[in-house]
């Protein structure tokens, strides 16, 4: 059978081999989304003796708010495109490649950037409704405005991630119901965590247009009213960021902080500091937990539901208890000699594949011996930073609850 094109000469997706490898990639956006926006959200001042104004203060905290919302809902969209993989008989994906990632392997580049007008032109351009215009280039010229509106390579196209859930959405269309929805009922996920996710379950069709449409329109917005999708709040805290006179909102965090260099990867910065590296690697640590918990709920095989409650509830605590306030630590850590004045910063580094064993029981244990090493290492980090310490009892605490429910 010859190759199916759509209206703008790309290739369509008509198999399901071709559906999954789509979803698996914009998985990995949303994925990289996410990060991209906890990373500013994190950098941003929160302290009265940071040299802000108090007008700027309450500034840095709204828009660090907002963007933390809108990474909440990216979380919301990943959860959703693996409810679309299960709907297909294809398990969760939380992998992605580590950061930097130069224009090549996704139509832009994935950079860790502290907040500035350069991160907030990045948040516009990830979110830009098709026919809108670049938005205006950074501030003093910091990158090049073509450098991220560049296509991706062969087969699948496309400049922007409404683009590509446009490509999806045909794709769903193009297979039979009766032959492209084989996966379990059971494996869907809803909306009831303690935070709206706004996560979509995927049953047929319908249901199918009706999850892709909403990631493209909290996204985009609609034509007649952007202002609450992620473009339009992005776009309203960049004129706000212009009118403030671009002050210094954010610490001097480095950009795209590294614990050690890795395969695959554009240039990033080393951290040299001791306490600052350690710090970073348990950051990874506790993030990989995060991950693998979450593999672990959607990639449903038998657990009970007092099992997937738990560890439902262990994600949200996780994110919330451990990732953000090891985030911050980091923000105050210097990344190279002390008396440098730059910062360091959440990696986000993944050091191996998130994957969970396909037998029920081993799952749980090595999800328990990864809690346990988490809470030993950020136990001992409090001895020289103590809000880490609080940090290590949290995640001893999660690893006893989820002991009592483990098999």
């Amino acid at each position: 059978m010859g190759a199916r094109f759509r209206e703008d000469g790309s290739l369509a997706i008509d198999t399901r081999v071709e559906l999954i490898a789509a979803l698996h990639e914009a998985a990995e956006i949303e994925h990289g989304l996410m990060i991209q926006y906890l990373f500013p959200a994190f950098s941003l001042k929160k302290r009265a003796d940071e040299g802000l104004r108090p007008a700027q203060l309450a500034l840095a905290r709204e828009w660090g708010a907002t963007i933390l919302g809108v990474a909440v809902e990216e979380m919301g969209h990943l959860g959703t495109v693996c409810n679309l993989l299960a709907a297909i008989g294809e398990g969760p994906r939380f992998e992605r490649p580590n950061l930097p990632q130069t224009v090549g392997y996704y139509p832009f580049p994935f950079d860790l950037v502290p907040f500035g007008d350069e991160a907030l032109y990045r948040m516009l351009v990830f979110e830009l409704p098709r026919g809108e215009p670049l938005p205006a280039p950074p501030f003093a010229d910091e990158i090049a405005a073509d450098s991220l509106a560049l296509a991706a390579p062969e087969p699948l196209t496309y400049d922007y991630v409404g683009e590509l859930y446009e490509k999806i959405r045909d794709g769903f269309g193009a297979i039979a119901e009766s032959e492209l929805f084989i996966g379990p009922p059971d494996a869907q996920v809803a909306d009831t965590w303690s935070v709206r996710l706004d996560l979509r379950p995927v049953t047929s069709q319908a249901s199918a247009f009706d999850a892709i449409d909403d990631i493209i329109l909290d996204g985009e917005g609609a034509p007649a009213d952007r202002m609450t999708s992620h473009y339009g709040r992005f776009l309203g805290i960049r004129n706000a960021y212009a009118r403030a006179g671009r002050f210094a909102a954010a610490r001097p965090v480095v950009t795209n902080p590294q614990t050690r260099k890795k395969r695959g990867t554009g240039p990033g910065t080393l951290l040299t500091f001791e306490l600052a590296t350690n710090v970073a690697e348990l950051f990874n640590e506790v993030y990989a937990a995060a991950l693998l918990i979450l593999q672990q709920f959607f990639a449903f095989a038998g657990e009970t539901q007092q099992q997937r409650e738990a560890l439902k509830a262990a994600a949200g605590q996780l994110m919330s208890t451990a990732v953000r306030p090891v985030s911050e630590v980091l923000t105050e850590l210097p990344a190279f000699d002390p008396a440098d004045e730059r910062r360091a910063g959440a990696p986000f580094e993944l050091y191996d594949a998130v994957s969970v064993s396909p037998f029920l029981s081993a799952r749980w244990t090595i999800l328990l011996e990864r809690l346990q090493a988490v809470s030993d290492e950020a136990l001992a980090l409090g001895a020289e930073v103590p809000r880490l310490a609080a940090v290590g009892e949290t995640v001893k605490f999660l690893r006893r609850r989820m002991t009592e429910v483990a098999p």
